[in-house]
């Protein structure tokens, strides 16, 4: 059963800014019997970068083994700590400024604008809380990179998926025989997508629904992967497509005011990870409803059935190549 995992509650709407409440951080050296030279003594201690390794959240645990599956496709939230005070959250790509300082001698205090936040430091662990919701940070490196390119951890992984989905959404439109054929060899004759915007086009979501309509259903599924503010998605069959690759049929409702694309970011079949070779690709436009169909490529052995073991993570990602949200699914 797939459980809704929200990206808002990570470092607020991508970063620490919206998430964190004005809870009155403790002001530098007020620690009772600490003097201000014994606390500046550690600074050493926390200088650096720090990375997200897990978190706990109201509806769903990231685990380490989760964060890594994110971290291998170069998508990473950092913490960077300079010696001047001075703070860079990314998330993901998107970042946000502001202050440090030691509160106590097991304590930093951190502030973006109006926000501040006291977060514990044990074991050489960071562990920032709100609301009962928690992340806990390591330390990666004892250099910051206050100059740190968003596209570092922003991930590289949904280009390879994009050129993968180009190529075989191209052959669909070349030999799937329907009477849609010929419109749809001519636009991606005229050039496959070279963006995440080129697939939230008109002509990309109308190849999109042509390739949906030649899967053919054979057995019947529902499993809701996620009912929220932004989507509702739910799988509602196993399937074939026109080249004979077998896969999951969905069905997306964007109840946002954002278009965007709904893609697999990790997926393992039967125990073994098989993600360069299984593709979702649903571009979906705001307030629509679409299909989408999630093959897995029989060239490589790979093939569906219900007795199949699959687990994946689904990411939304808008025209800017930012991640909205996530879920877990597990069949």
């Amino acid at each position: 059963m797939g459980r809704g995992k929200r990206l808002g509650a990570l470092l607020g709407t991508i970063t620490l800014a919206a998430s964190l409440a004005a809870c009155g951080g403790n002001a530098l050296g007020s620690g009772e019997g600490i003097q201000l030279s014994d606390l500046e003594k550690m600074r050493d201690d926390y200088v650096g970068s720090w990375e997200l390794s897990s978190a706990e959240f109201e509806n769903m645990t990231i685990t380490e083994d989760d964060y890594a599956e994110f971290a291998s496709l170069g998508m990473h939230v950092t913490l960077d700590l300079d010696d001047s005070g001075a703070l860079l959250v990314d998330a993901f790509g998107e970042q946000d400024e502001g202050s440090w300082e030691i509160a106590d001698e097991d304590t930093l205090s951190l502030t973006l604008g109006s926000d501040t936040v006291d977060v514990p430091f044990e074991d050489g662990e960071l562990t920032l809380t709100y609301d009962g919701e928690t992340m806990v940070f390591e330390k990666v490196s004892d250099e910051p990179n206050m100059d740190r390119d968003p596209a570092e951890n922003s991930g590289d992984g949904l280009a390879e998926q994009i050129q993968n989905m180009d190529e075989t959404l191209e052959e669909e439109g070349l030999d799937d025989g329907s009477q849609d054929a010929e419109e749809l060899d001519q636009t991606v004759s005229a050039g496959g997508p070279e963006s995440l915007a080129d697939l939230l086009s008109d002509e990309w979501i109308l190849q999109t629904q042509l390739y949906v309509a030649t899967v053919t259903i054979t057995d019947e599924l529902d499993v809701v992967v996620c009912d929220d503010e932004m989507a509702r998605i739910v799988i509602d069959g196993i399937g074939y497509d026109a080249e004979g690759d077998t896969g999951y049929h969905l069905v997306i409702e964007n109840r946002s005011d954002t278009d965007y694309l709904v893609s697999n970011i990790t997926t393992t079949l039967d125990g073994e990870d098989v993600w360069m070779n299984a593709t979702l690709g649903a571009p979906v436009r705001a307030g629509e409803t679409v299909e989408g169909f999630f093959y897995f490529e029989q060239d490589e052995g790979l093939s569906v059935t219900p007795e199949s073991s699959c687990d994946f993570i689904l990411g939304l990602y808008d025209a800017d190549e930012s991640l909205l949200g996530f879920y877990e699914v597990s069949l």
